[in-house]
Order: structure tokens, then sequence, then C-alpha cells
């Protein structure tokens, strides 16, 4: 008896120490020994969600979610019990009242965050809505918000329609069972949980009259989730999952891909052995006329081999003859939209021109390009891109003569030639129908898509009369149409030859300027017009030419957003801007901020928010005193890397500033998550007021919509006491212009601060 009780301990001590062992590497020596003390872990599920999870009649945890939980818990040191319940919201009920430790595959929802700490997830189901046969394919599920669908009570797809869709109207059920059953009674639009739990429930019922009809954009992140008071067994389980092999999780996962519905007694297999039955006597008796017809066949055969063989030669002579038109085809046309090609278009160029010539005619030449085409396929993809391509090919040729000629160059340029134009005027009738058919909407993969061209246009002889040439100038008026704001046409000439030779001067000039540091740092200050007070100051770049003088950004600052250079004078300004305003802020000068305009260009680069923290450090200025500006068009190019970058900058407690607000067309569903603290109404929107009733409902619509969202707001551009009284009445306190200062060195700016 002492023998068998040693062996015992001496067997439970060995296996607890390779218990022990084998979790080393993956618990922490404290969740180990929590493990021990509480020895047993207490589950709760739901009874009927199948495939995913469920309670057999044996009262045993079945289904996907159990699959993943043993493979869990296999060398966890702790009994692992099933507390049974009826339904779902008797499961969230009795953890709720802490009668179970945790739910091995809950989906996460904000709501539930409240009672419950959850894991990484470790399974998505996106979830899709049933209907029945007789209604038509969901396209868009958002334009069917106005349905009512049922849903089951207290589960995941609840807390995340309301989130999604606030005005959602839905009935909840018990289990899915009963939503199926108003959907086939027409008591509701449709029932909306995952795939695999309703097909799981149409193949086991039976069901005919229900169809999966559309996938919704969210759906079920499953995890492991635990009672807040249970933080140490989450940390467990979060380190346990994370350890796992992802290949055999996708092996649990494609297991029950091809879920097997349990077994019931039927006679089917009865039916089927005799009917197999039936299939070989009928086999036999069909086998005895095909051998009676056999001959005959083949006799047949042999004569239709000879024909065959005969008509072989003129097939391969024909193919020939095709394959050499197709490799004609492909050296001069374009294999996508099946458009004359670069090499075809120069070629009907030069004769186009050369005919000019002789008969003293006036050829057109169209360079058109595709507006913003790069965001189609940078969001939607490449395939996307070309089916649009192709569709504006189909519709331009609509509207050409057949001696005209449509070419795709590459990428999304086409060009047009138009021999014998007649005159300026139909000249401009061809652009305008070019520019109106493009407006049209494109349905390309679901989506609606809204295009626009921009056109230029060179005229032969006058604006040239080589190839080269003309079609040099005839992109040069394109990009002129791009700088114009896009959606039109423009006609080549010299001035615009010489504008690009400025720029290119410019340029150069530019990066000159940078590389001897001529930029300074002037300011304007931002006024509380009720309280009489400066409460900031705008940092504005200006360019010290040497020989010019100071020169305003309106000349400079479009070429260096173009190139890229305004990163290295955003950086200048900021510096200089930061050191300064220091300065003041320890003499007593000014208590307000300073703001600082920042291109999204530099918000993206990896070191900005680093080289920041350092310059605010370096000059013992508190980040509460800066404010940062970026303007409405900037954020709207990428918002959602917009969005993060801005939270880190506001974060440190910097105030963040939309600038130009109102001209930038930006979503309010994206200005709601934008960490921003104030709006600037634009100045262009300020000059007109109050004497233009337009000008005067926009500003009164910005400042009802920062006082909504809690935003304070400035006007730029005040300059009339009109102007002032105007903003004032409406709510806006706060002014920047001429009124009261024009932009200011720094020199002018403290003695404007000593005299204020």
């Amino acid at each position: 008896m002492v023998r068998t009780l040693i062996l015992l301990f001496i067997t439970v001590f060995i296996q607890t120490a390779l218990c022990a062992k084998e979790m080393a590497p993956l618990l922490t020596k404290e969740q180990i020994q929590y493990l021990h003390m509480k020895k047993t872990i207490t589950i709760c599920v739901d009874p009927k969600w199948r495939p995913y999870e469920w309670i057999d009649k044996q009262g045993k945890y079945k289904g996907m979610g159990a699959d993943y939980f043993s493979l869990f818990t296999k060398n966890l040191p702790a009994e692992i019990v099933l507390h049974k319940t009826k339904n779902w919201a008797q499961t969230i009920k009795d953890i709720k009242e802490k009668k179970c430790d945790l739910l091995p595959m809950a989906g996460i929802t904000k709501e539930r965050k409240k009672f419950l700490n959850f894991t990484s997830p470790y399974y998505f189901a996106p979830y899709v809505v049933a209907t029945t046969l007789d209604k038509s394919f969901i396209e868009d599920f958002s334009e069917k918000l106005d349905k009512k669908y049922a849903v089951i009570a207290h589960s995941a797809v609840i807390d995340d329609l309301n989130n999604r869709y606030g005005n959602i109207r839905f009935v909840t059920v018990d289990n899915i069972a009963d939503g199926m059953k108003l959907v086939s009674q027409g008591k509701v639009f449709g029932f909306i949980n995952t795939a695999q739990v309703i097909s799981f429930f149409i193949q086991e019922r039976g069901i005919e009259n229900i169809k999966i009809d559309a996938k919704l954009p969210s759906g079920y992140h499953l995890a492991v989730a635990t009672r807040k008071d249970e933080l140490i067994l989450r940390d467990i389980f979060e380190r346990v999952i994370k350890s796992i092999d992802p290949q055999e999780l996708a092996h649990i996962k494609s297991r029950w891909y091809g879920v097997v519905l349990e077994t019931r007694k039927d006679y089917t297999l009865f039916y089927k052995i005799v009917g197999f039955l039936v299939l070989v006597l009928l086999a036999l008796l069909y086998r005895a006329l095909l051998l009676k017809r056999a001959n005959l066949e083949l006799e047949a055969r042999v004569e239709q081999k000879t024909v065959a063989l005969q008509k072989l030669n003129a097939e391969l002579e024909e193919k020939v003859e095709q394959r050499t038109k197709a490799l004609e085809h492909q050296a001069y046309y374009d294999a996508l939209t099946n458009l004359p090609n670069r090499r075809l278009f120069k070629d009907r160029l030069h004769l186009a021109l050369a005919k000019s010539k002789r008969s003293n005619s006036l050829v057109a030449l169209y360079f058109i390009d595709l507006d913003m085409f790069k965001q189609i396929n940078d969001s939607l993809g490449h395939h996307a891109g070309d089916k649009v391509l192709k569709i504006v090919a189909k519709r331009l040729s609509k509207i050409i003569r057949k001696e005209d000629t449509l070419a795709r160059l590459g990428g999304d340029e086409f060009t047009l030639l138009v021999e014998s134009a007649g005159s300026i005027a139909e000249t401009v009738s061809i652009a305008q129908k070019m520019l109106e058919l493009a407006k049209e909407p494109i349905e390309v993969e679901d989506h609606t898509l809204y295009i626009s061209l921009s056109i230029g246009i060179a005229l032969a002889p006058q604006d040239a009369t080589n190839a080269r040439d003309l079609l040099k100038n005839a992109d040069a008026a394109m990009y002129k149409a791009k700088e114009e704001g896009r959606n039109n046409f423009q006609f080549y000439s010299p001035q615009m030859s010489k504008v690009a030779y400025e720029k290119i001067v410019l340029q150069s000039r530019l990066r000159q300027a940078i590389d001897n540091k001529e930029f300074d740092v002037y300011y304007q200050p931002q006024v509380d017009v009720v309280k009489h007070k400066i409460v900031g100051f705008e940092a504005l770049v200006r360019w010290i030419d040497p020989k010019r003088g100071v020169i305003e950004p309106d000349e400079f600052i479009g070429v260096a957003q173009e190139t890229g250079m305004i990163v290295e004078i955003d950086k200048m300004v900021q510096s200089m801007a930061i050191e300064q305003f220091a300065k003041w802020h320890k003499a007593a000068l000014c208590k307000g901020r300073i703001s600082i305009n920042l291109a999204s260009k530099e918000l993206s680069s990896e070191d900005y928010l680093e080289g920041l923290i350092q310059q605010l450090d370096e000059n013992s200025l508190k980040a509460e005193y800066l404010e940062i500006e970026i303007t409405e068009g900037e954020i709207m190019r990428h918002p959602q890397e917009a969005i993060i970058k801005l939270q880190k900058i506001h974060d440190l407690g910097i105030r963040i500033s939309i600038d130009d607000f109102g001209t930038g067309y930006s979503s309010l569903a994206y200005l709601k998550r934008f960490p921003i603290d104030k709006l600037k109404i634009d100045q262009s929107f300020v000059e007109d007021i109050p004497k233009d009733e337009d000008d005067c409902a926009i500003v009164k619509a910005v400042i009802a919509l920062g006082e909504n969202l809690g935003l304070s707001l400035v006007a730029e551009g005040v300059e009339t006491k009109e102007q002032e009284q105007f903003l004032v009445e409406h709510g806006c306190r706060f002014i920047q212009g001429h009124l009261y200062a024009k932009a200011m060195s720094a020199q002018e700016t403290e003695e404007f601060l000593r005299q204020f």
C-alpha cells in the first residue's frame, strides 16, 4: 500500500513537472501557479449555434469552437468544466453573474468589452443576409436599412449593426430557427448571421425557399472572452493563442468548411441501389443496340476522316493568314482597347500633316488624359482600371468620323486626330462632346465611378508643322487644362511654352534659395475681438531674395509643393518659429499659441514627430503652446493615414487646426474622426461678406458645424469692420487679417506686441 502511494505521488510529480516544463516557455511562473491554484476553468457556450458551437444530447461541448478550445487547453494544468445554459441570452447573463469564467468563442463588440476581456481574435466570419427566393439580389446593404431584420438576442450582430447603421430596424429572436421562421412568414425582410450558420441550418432542415442574398462589410471577430476580474486568465489564453501554429488553426477551419450534418434515418441509400440496378439493365440494353450500329458508324467515320483530311490543308492555310493578320494588328493596335497604338497614330499624323500642306487644310490634334485615374488603380486595382479605359475608349469612338483617328498612347493617355477640321467652333464642339460623354457614370465591379477629362488641343499649321512639335504642344495644352482645375479643354499657345520655361527657372532658383537659407518667418496675429486679446500667431514663410527682396508665398508655394521642396521649407519655418516664439514666451510678450503650417508630405515622413518633440525640448516650449495647421485638401488625399499621424501629434498636447476649411470637399464622416480642435474659415468666403448672400450662408454653416462639433473657429482675411461685426454676431469671435495687422517680421511683431 505504501509503495503504491509512493509510486502514485512520483507519477503525479513527474507529470506536473513535465507539464510545467512544457508550459514554461509559454506561460510565466505566476500564470502557471495561478492555474494550479484555480484547478478548474468553468466555461459558458451558446447551446444552439451550429456549426460554431453547441451542446449535444449527451451534454458535451461540440462544434468548431470546441475544436479550437481543445487545441488551446491541451497543455493547461487545469480541468475544464462546462456550465450548461438554455440559450445565448442566459449564457451572457450567467457570465455577468460570475457563474462561469470564460466564453471560448465570443464575438468582439464595444458593448461586451464593458464586462468582458477579449484575447486577440482567432477566427473571422462575415455577416450575411438570408432572404426568401422571391427577393431581388441586395447589391448595397446600406440602401436596405429601411427594412426590418431578425437577429439573435444579445448577439454581437446587434452591437455591430447599431454602431455601423444607427437607424437599422431589427427584431430579436432566441435562436436561428425563430429567425428563419420570421423570414419564411414574410414578417421580416431578412435574418442576419454568418454564412456557415445559415447554410448549415438550411441544409439540416432541407429548406428550399430561403437563400443567402448579401454579404455585409462587417462580421464576427471571434476570440476567447473572460470576465473582467479574470485578467490573468485572459493573458494566459492570449499567450496560448499567439503561440499556436497558424496551420493548426487553418486546419480546424478547413475541416469545418466541409461540415457533415448528423445522420438521420432515411431510405436514400436503398433508392440509390435500386436506381443503380435499373441503370445497369438499361445500359446492357443500350450496349446491344450500340453493337448493332457500330459497323455502320465506323464506315461513316472513315468517310468523315477522309473529308476532314481534305479540309485540313485549307484550314491550315487560313490559320496562317489569320495569324499574319493578328501579328500585324498587334504591331499597330492597342491590345486593351483595340484602338490604334502610338506607332500607327504617328504614321497617320505624318500623312495628315503632309496632306494638310498640299490642301492648305486645318488639322486638329487632341491630347486627352483621364483625371485622377491613378486613384482608381490604387483603390480598386488595375483590373478595374483596365475596364474603365475600355469603356472610355468605346464612348469616345462614338463621336468621331470614320476618317478621324482615336488612339491610345499608353496608360490613361489618348489622342484624337481630326483631319480637315473645318473651323475652330467645330473643334470646340468635339472637345465639349468628349467632356460630356466622360461625365456619364461608369459601372465597374459593383462600383459607380465618375471621371472627367483634361484635353489639350494643338492645330496645324498654326501651332506646328511637324508631328513631334504638334504632339508636344497638344501635351503642353493638356497640362494647362490640368492646372485650370481639370474637366476642361485648353488650346495651345506660345505663351504656354514661356510659362513652362519660367517654371523650370523658378524650380532651380528655389533649390538655391533652400541651400542658401533665404527664407524668413513672418507672423500674423489671431485676435479675440470680444476680449480684445491676442490668442496666437500664424507663422508664414517669406522668401528674402537678395535681388528682389521679399517674395510672397503665392509666387513659389505651388512649385514647392509640386517638387516636394515644401518639406524642406516647412522644416526651416517650423524650427525658426518655435525658437522665436519660445523667446517671446520667456519674455512674457505673448501667452497664446504659435500656429505652423504642415504639408502632408512632411506629415508622412517617419522622423517628423521625433524631430518636432526634439525642437520643443531644445527650446523649452510646452506642446500646448503649439498648433499645427494642415489644409483640408491635404488631409483628404490619404484620410486614413492622416487620422493616425494627427492623433499621435494631438496626444502630445499639440492642437490641430484645419486650414482653408470649405475648399477641400472633405467628408463629414471623416471630419468627426479627425483629432482636430479648430476650423479656419477660408478668406475666399470672408472677403464678400456681408454683401454676398451665398458666402454669408456658407460662413454661417461652417460656424454652426464648428459649434456642433465643439471646435473653435478662426476667420481668415478679415479686412473691414463690417466683416468683423458679421462674424461676431454669428458666433465667430477669433479673426485673422489686415483689419488688425498684416504678416510682420519678428522685429515688427515684437513692437506690435508691446503696443497692443
